[in-house]
């Protein structure tokens, strides 16, 4: 069983604004408006291969409304603790003329204890032995920095496994917790061990940082150079086939579904990287963040490398 977790649940408005330049007054050519966050991200992937997670997390306001209603209309199963603040909307502006993408996020509505004890009792209902739980992205306000471990030795306690994907002095916290696995990117890591990850010998040393702590699965997505991870005293890489990216957000999100549905699927350490870079690469084909299409899942897969470090 898989379910997910994104304390910080948004609602993602994507804008295609052509040419844009910062400072200049621009208009709208298309635009459209998902439920988002890393969780939810990977949940919506899993739809998109033929599996239903569910999605738990905080909602509140208006805008925590028409996340939900959104959800059920794609069919994306969720259990919200609903919270007196109002949920946060992101933007991400793309511009297909120069290829590049320009992200605002806001930083989301405050919780209290009482609203954080209700999540830990939403999950622990619905973990148990072998559950594999998606968690990441940002908190709201008012979340301790250590929520994410006290989450975690919650599923550790009951036999689950946790796929962390955060950044920052989240990430650098929330290892304490021993998830199963880690997921930063290359730039989330490079921020933590103060290195860049430019050489091999560097991402070998980011894996052991996580390696040193105890995590089983350590995970670096680095883009269209694929991904780096460590399994059993082998340093590997996972190279996908280079498509022209649509739309590059959630693609992190959609690695993290693949590794989830590799392990849920009992499938070998090293087929569950792969088939979490094939949806890391489906992801950017299409526009919405985490839209999956398991046709292209397959179409990808077989072309994706994996080799030693």
């Amino acid at each position: 069983m898989i379910i997910t977790v994104t304390p910080n649940i948004s609602l993602d408005k994507t804008l295609i604004v052509e040419n844009f330049k910062v400072g200049l007054t621009h208009r709208v050519k298309e635009q459209m408006a998902v439920p988002g966050g890393k969780g939810l991200n990977a949940s919506r992937a899993l739809l998109g291969m033929g599996y239903k997670a569910a999605v738990l997390g905080f909602a509140g306001g208006n805008i925590g409304r028409y996340i939900q209603n959104e959800l059920t209309y794609e069919g994306i199963p969720y259990d919200l603790v609903e919270i007196k603040g109002e949920s946060r909307t992101c933007y991400n502006v793309v511009d297909p003329i120069n290829h590049t993408q320009t992200e605002i996020l806001e930083k989301g509505p405050l919780v209290v204890e009482e609203f954080i004890r209700l999540l830990e009792d939403r999950i622990s209902k619905y973990v148990s032995k072998e559950t594999i739980v998606c968690m990441g992205g940002s908190l709201p306000l008012g979340a301790p920095v250590d929520l994410y471990v006290r989450l975690t030795n919650l599923i550790n306690a009951k036999g689950g496994r946790v796929i962390l994907d955060t950044s920052g002095e989240l990430l650098k916290a929330g290892i304490k917790g021993k998830p199963y696995a880690v997921k930063p990117n290359r730039a989330e890591i490079e921020a933590i061990v103060g290195f860049k990850l430019d050489s091999i010998d560097n991402i070998k040393m980011a894996l052991d940082y996580f390696i040193n702590d105890g995590i089983e699965l350590p995970v670096i997505s680095m883009g269209k150079d694929g991904i780096a991870f460590y399994n059993k005293g082998e340093y590997l890489k996972v190279t996908p086939p280079v498509l022209e990216a649509l739309n590059a957000v959630g693609s992190g999100d959609s690695v993290v579904a693949g590794l989830a549905l590799g392990l849920d699927r009992g499938l070998p350490i090293t087929e569950t990287a792969k088939l979490g870079a094939a949806m890391g690469t489906a992801n950017v084909l299409t526009l919405r963040p985490g839209d999956v299409k398991k046709e292209d899942v397959e179409r990808i897969l077989p072309k994706v490398e994996v080799n030693p470090l």
